[in-house]
């Protein structure tokens, strides 16, 4: 066992990658769910108040992480056996993640209770209000998406028995390696919106439908610019801390494998519908802005957004980790901050011809 927090309990994600529910919750979770929407709605205006940070900001902040705590106990359900599952990557047994074929009502237990946690931290997280925004409204597209509008009937809460076998909630730390775990959970369940919504994109964009795949567009933006806020306050920590707390924790002796991003499976999903993304959608900006200025736009802000997660990614790094070379990487290799960049050239380049102001690095071979 080498979870960076044993002590925080294992979160469940869903094995078939979606984080919105296809029924309706039961009417006091629902209820629940609505008023926290309302809540994190009323913060982000409030974290954006053209007249600067006000206390009203602060109680709003108060008010948020009241309802989605109550949110999050509403939807409880008994813990699964989480000893019964496998971590498909080393990634998830260090964060403390598995992945299960659960039901609407378990996917709505665990999502809450990530979005509460993270929630509680932001309270005291030294981040920039405009990210603290980022972040707030991504949540806010999250909670919907466990609001199915089908009109399916609602589960049923759990009574009786099944109540009874229901934990207390566990109290979040104010620690930073903490923070670093309960943060990335928050960006693992973006990252799987994210995907979802960009596959959805593309699907409508194949049966051109417009209007669907630009709402998905839209939605992928928000969730987009959500987990890169959400990577910078899991980095919320100074670089001595980090390399003194944090980075131990995920290599040897702590962690028997090195670990990396890049086998990070829910970024990996996302990373997949980008790539299908641009070979649907490959018009030029202005080819597609003359016909469609509004999807043009759209898919240009989208681009845009992943663009600057990747530098913002290179900046954390910077700030966390300097000039130094990344866990997974030889003596002879580049700066981790270098490779970031290379990666950060090479998508800009595979974008360029498809945003209105397109990055007019190229990659050198050699």
């Amino acid at each position: 066992m080498f979870a960076a927090c044993p002590d925080i309990p294992i979160v469940v994600l869903p094995a078939n990658n979606l984080v919105r529910a296809a029924a309706r919750p039961a009417e006091r979770v629902e209820t629940a769910l609505t008023a926290a929407i309302e809540q994190l709605t009323h913060l982000h205006a409030a974290l954006l108040d053209p007249q600067g940070a006000s206390p009203a900001a602060t109680a709003a902040m108060d008010a948020a992480v009241e309802g989605v705590g109550r949110l999050a106990a509403e939807a409880r359900v008994a813990p699964m056996d989480a000893a019964a599952l496998t971590p498909i990557v080393p990634n998830h047994e260090y964060f403390g993640v598995r992945t299960a074929p659960i039901d609407d009502a378990r996917l709505v237990s665990e999502v809450t209770t990530i979005v509460a946690r993270a929630l509680t931290d932001l309270r005291v997280a030294r981040l920039d209000l405009n990210d603290q925004a980022a972040v707030v409204l991504s949540m806010v597209r999250i909670l919907r998406g466990l609001l199915a509008a089908d009109g399916s009937p609602a589960a049923p809460s759990p009574t009786g028995e099944d109540a009874a076998e229901v934990d207390a909630p566990y109290s979040v730390g104010s620690d930073e390696l903490t923070r670093w775990v309960i943060t990335h959970h928050f960006y693992f369940v973006l990252n799987l919106a994210a995907a979802d919504a960009v596959s959805r994109a593309i699907t409508a964009l194949k049966a051109l439908d417009r209007d669907t795949a630009l709402a998905a567009v839209e939605e992928a933006i928000v969730l987009v610019r959500g987990f890169t806020a959400a990577m910078l306050h899991s980095g919320d920590m100074s670089a001595a801390c980090y390399g003194a707390v944090v980075r131990p924790t995920m290599a040897a002796p702590a962690c028997p494998v090195a670990l990396t991003g890049r086998t990070q499976p829910e970024h990996k999903a996302f990373r997949k519908a980008m790539r299908n993304l641009i070979k649907v959608s490959a018009e030029p900006f202005a080819k597609l802005a003359a016909a469609d200025p509004e999807l043009a736009a759209a898919r240009d802000a989208l681009l845009e957004a992943d663009l600057q997660d990747i530098e913002k990614h290179v900046i954390i790094t910077a700030k966390l980790v300097g000039d130094d070379r990344s866990i997974v990487q030889g003596e002879d290799s580049e700066s981790a901050i270098a490779v970031l960049r290379t990666m950060r050239h090479a998508r800009a380049e595979s974008y360029r011809d498809l945003m209105r102001f397109g990055d007019t690095v190229t990659l050198i071979g050699g």
